[in-house]
């Protein structure tokens, strides 16, 4: 429910970005790493971030973490780097089920394929979905409460992948189910 719910505003990144470059907003000095969901479109931090303080970073990276089936990933494969143009990448990160995903350690390695990012001017835009029951859906009431009160108190994402804390800015919004 939640994914669907979020994907009402679902909007494909290539378009996305064709449209914002017509008439870019104003660039600021950084990278910007954008967290998004395997499949998705344009991250909704990415979107709240126009939003609100209508800039981009000079550099964009839209970041998607994989957890494969196997147990380690050769570092030659752990990450892949596809360029959309005016200075903006997805990128998609590998790891095994038994390892710990360490996106800094990732960005890093970015530098054999020649982009160099430095980790005192890289800011990571994380979403956060508040859940709210809405106990008239098509779940059962006490599973809505149940999910929302998990949701709320799962792992901190910026734990999880090993990004400094005073360099996260997370942005919400509020999901129905």
């Amino acid at each position: 429910l939640v994914k669907e719910r979020l994907s009402r505003d679902f909007m494909p990144l290539k378009d996305f970005l064709g449209s914002l470059f017509i008439q870019p907003p104003t660039r600021v000095p950084g990278t910007a790493v954008f967290f998004r969901p395997i499949g998705e479109g344009v991250p909704h931090a990415m979107l709240q971030n126009m939003i609100h303080n209508k800039v981009i970073h000079e550099r964009i990276i839209f970041l998607t973490l994989y957890i494969l089936d196997e147990p380690t990933v050769d570092d030659a494969d752990r990450i892949r780097i596809e360029s959309l143009g005016e200075n903006c990448f997805i990128l998609n990160v590998y790891y095994g089920f038994k390892e710990n995903a360490d996106i800094p350690a990732a960005l890093d390695e970015c530098e054999r394929f020649g982009m160099e990012i430095s980790p005192m001017e890289t800011s990571y835009f994380i979403s956060r979905q508040n859940i709210i029951p809405k106990f008239d859906s098509e779940m059962a009431p006490w599973r809505e409460v149940l999910y929302s009160v998990m949701a709320r108190n799962a792992r901190d994402a910026a734990d999880y992948y090993q990004v400094p804390s005073n360099r996260v800015i997370e942005l919400g919004s509020q999901v129905e189910i």
